[in-house]
């Protein structure tokens, strides 16, 4: 679901080689890279940086970059009758961005926000489709990461149906305890579908 991360908001800015150096240690966890196949890719990639609470997309916008989340971390939301609705989070070392609007090149139906100051190596879809083209390696690093998605959505959904609220969270604390040190708790009730009050609740009687 999400890496054990515990690096967080007062970390210093990173320079545009180090993110990228970063952004290469990160997809070389997933397939090794050669020079020639990273070049091809850090060439035409950008860095980004984000303020704390600064969209890298809004509902309604076409999603035209991905990025490799190197420092901090975002929320993805929807707006449900004028009520911010957490549906994911995308730590260091994740990819982020609303991948169907970006493939289709249709309006996003979310929204992704930094919750910390944020640096991104963003990419776009004409450079993805050029590495998928060129570089098996890139095929693979791009269906391993679709994978990922896929896995959580699917985890997520299934746990809305099958497993309360008391279940949600004890899996959730149990497996990323660092998110309770760097989410917000209104936002990780709102992630586990209920109240903040019953949030509240929850906690009080499993300390």
């Amino acid at each position: 679901m999400w890496p054990s991360h515990s690096l967080g908001s007062m970390q210093a800015p990173l320079s545009t080689l180090q993110a990228l150096a970063k952004a290469r240690s990160y997809l070389d966890k997933i397939v090794p890279l050669s020079d020639e196949e990273w070049e091809a890719f850090a060439s035409e990639a950008k860095v980004k940086t984000l303020q704390k609470k600064e969209h890298f997309l809004r509902q309604g916008e076409i999603c035209t970059q991905c990025a490799i989340i190197i420092q901090g971390y975002v929320r993805h939301y929807y707006l449900v009758d004028g009520r911010e609705v957490s549906n994911d989070f995308n730590f260091e070392s994740m990819a982020t961005g609303a991948y169907h609007s970006y493939m289709a090149i249709l309006p996003a139906r979310f929204n992704i926000v930094s919750m910390e100051p944020v640096t991104l190596v963003c990419f776009s879809r004409s450079l993805l489709l050029h590495l998928f083209d060129q570089y098996p390696k890139w095929q693979k690093i791009g269906r391993i990461m679709i994978e990922g998605m896929f896995n959580r959505k699917t985890l997520r959904e299934e746990s809305f149906l099958l497993d309360s609220p008391e279940i949600r969270y004890r899996n959730l604390l149990e497996k990323y305890p660092q998110m309770l040190q760097r989410v917000p708790l209104l936002h990780i009730a709102s992630y586990l579908g209920i109240t903040p009050e019953t949030l509240s609740r929850i906690r009080s009687k499993q300390a």
